[in-house]
């Protein structure tokens, strides 16, 4: 596929361009249908003319409607969509850079999309939605899939489209709950992909942060101990990695313990788990789930985090973890790069 791109390219870079164009024009219309001929000259920044060229043959083509209220995705649209999504990497030549990230992290595989979240919010949906190719891909028949919380899995769960019938998936939150918006804790989050897939899905009624001698009174609850089993049984984890303070805020932790964040150098958070720019713990909140010694007897781990300010958080996360698979942007993976080259 390199080769071919490589020729294309060469041969007819005009029809590289086109390509481009019109799927750039498709996502947009995705994400803010409906929307007017007018918006999109302006968020894309492309010409007024070629904007309604293009919209022209794609509506001829089914792939978009124009309607009153502005242009909408037709179904021709959003299949057209799903088959472009994985060459776009290619089709930008920025698959080479997720190459250079699974070798230099030594990492399973990587799945790059085009952006970066931090400066553009709708790259957060194309982290969602091939967080959902990507989960689609290795699903399988009695598989018990995990999930954390959080807006870029939220994305995912909303990514997820209806159909199939996989009764005999389970689908659990990895934790308890934040105490955030109900549609971004974990909970939710596994009953939605749940929903979507027909699957099973259990939850996990408590929070997420509890204080040590609780935590250890409630795993003593067998029912909670049950849930706790089948939590750890998982074959299939999907998470999300957080910047240390970020999170140690949304977690409402005291001053103090985010200042012996600060003071332990603090750069990334995932399940709980603190950790310094070198891999190491450095914190752990109590709480009951998923722990980090349970990833090693997990089939597949996924982790899906993008934003160039995110950078050294899923680099701090990932250094000790070689066969995670990461679903990131090139904001991120393009300073995850350069920070190592620095060391």
């Amino acid at each position: 596929m390199d080769r071919f791109f490589t020729v294309l390219e060469r041969f007819a870079p005009e029809a590289v361009e086109l390509i481009v164009i019109r799927y750039q024009i498709l996502r947009q219309v995705m994400h803010q249908q409906p929307v007017g001929r007018r918006q999109l000259v302006k968020s894309l920044g492309y010409t007024e003319r070629t904007v309604r060229n293009e919209i022209e043959v794609l509506r001829e083509r089914g792939a978009i409607h124009s309607t009153p209220a502005g242009i909408t995705l037709g179904s021709g649209g959003e299949e057209l969509l799903k088959e472009i999504d994985e060459l776009i990497p290619f089709l930008l030549d920025i698959h080479t850079l997720g190459e250079r990230l699974k070798r230099e992290l030594q990492l399973r595989e990587v799945v790059l999309v085009p952006g970066d979240s931090r400066q553009d919010p709708l790259v957060k949906k194309d982290l969602g939605r091939a967080a959902a190719r990507y989960f689609r891909r290795i699903l399988s028949p009695g598989s018990i899939v995990a999930v954390t919380g959080g807006t870029t899995l939220a994305e995912m769960a909303d990514a997820i489209s209806e159909g199939g019938h996989m009764a005999d998936v389970l689908v659990v939150p990895a934790r308890g709950g934040l105490g955030e918006e109900m549609e971004l804790q974990a909970g939710s989050i596994a009953a939605k992909i749940a929903k979507a897939i027909g699957a099973q899905y259990r939850l996990l009624h408590i929070p997420d942060v509890l204080e040590e001698g609780t935590a250890e009174i409630l795993r003593r609850d067998i029912h909670i101990a049950q849930m706790v089993e089948t939590i750890r049984s998982s074959t299939i984890l999907v998470h999300g990695i957080g910047s240390a303070i970020e999170m140690a805020n949304r977690r409402g932790l005291p001053p103090h313990e985010v200042e012996y964040l600060r003071s332990h150098c603090a750069v990334g958070e995932a399940l709980r788990y603190y950790f310094d720019g070198k891999g190491n713990i450095v914190y752990e909140v109590p709480g009951i789930g998923l722990e980090l010694s349970d990833l090693e007897r997990i089939h597949t781990v996924v982790a899906v985090a993008g934003g160039s300010n995110k950078a050294q958080a899923i680099k701090a996360v990932l250094r000790n973890r070689k066969d995670t698979v990461l679903i990131t942007d090139e904001g991120a993976a393009k300073e995850m790069l350069k920070n190592h080259r620095k060391g």
